[in-house]
């Protein structure tokens, strides 16, 4: 049973404020912060998976394996943080009662025009740039995010036969 309460659609239109404040901050951090922070992180789960499967690799090997794995994660990352702002647009957006492919137009709008603003913002933050290939991905990862939560709220209903 859905729950129907007059706050649902400005609590899913706050959370899609708190993530755009959350990507904002994100992108804020200088290149060299934000690299050393995820190859951190990086760098502990390898660390971790390297000592429980006892795998016998060389200190240089590690290294390059972590820096291997730091690229690809910080490049996927903007696909799953525009993910997360689609998957939250597309609810907002359902909440306030729009549906259809005009609420997949809304939200797809909001991530997109967000996500040109993002890199816009970054050409103002020491080692990043305006990238083609991270808007891409933030579009990638916002139609991904909209589209599931779209077809929940517009899943066609099997009629029962009489």
């Amino acid at each position: 049973m859905a729950i129907n309460h007059p706050l649902k659609p400005t609590l899913s239109w706050f959370a899609v404020l708190l993530c755009i404040f959350a990507i904002y901050l994100l992108s804020s951090q200088p290149a060299s912060y934000s690299n050393s922070n995820s190859k951190g992180i990086v760098a502990s789960v390898v660390e971790t998976t390297v000592k429980l499967t006892k795998a016998g690799i060389t200190e240089p090997e590690k290294w390059k394996l972590i820096d291997s794995i730091n690229s690809v994660a910080r490049e996927y990352m903007h696909g799953v943080v525009f993910l997360v702002l689609g998957l939250l647009a597309q609810n907002a957006v359902a909440q306030s009662g729009t549906k259809g492919m005009k609420a997949i137009a809304i939200s797809l709008a909001i991530c997109v025009i967000y996500g040109i603003t993002d890199e816009i913002h970054q050409l103002f933050v020491p080692g990043r740039a305006f990238q083609i290939s991270d808007f891409v991905m933030d579009s990638i990862g916002s139609i991904i995010g909209i589209v599931p939560v779209w077809f929940l709220y517009n899943r066609v209903r099997i009629k029962p036969k009489s």
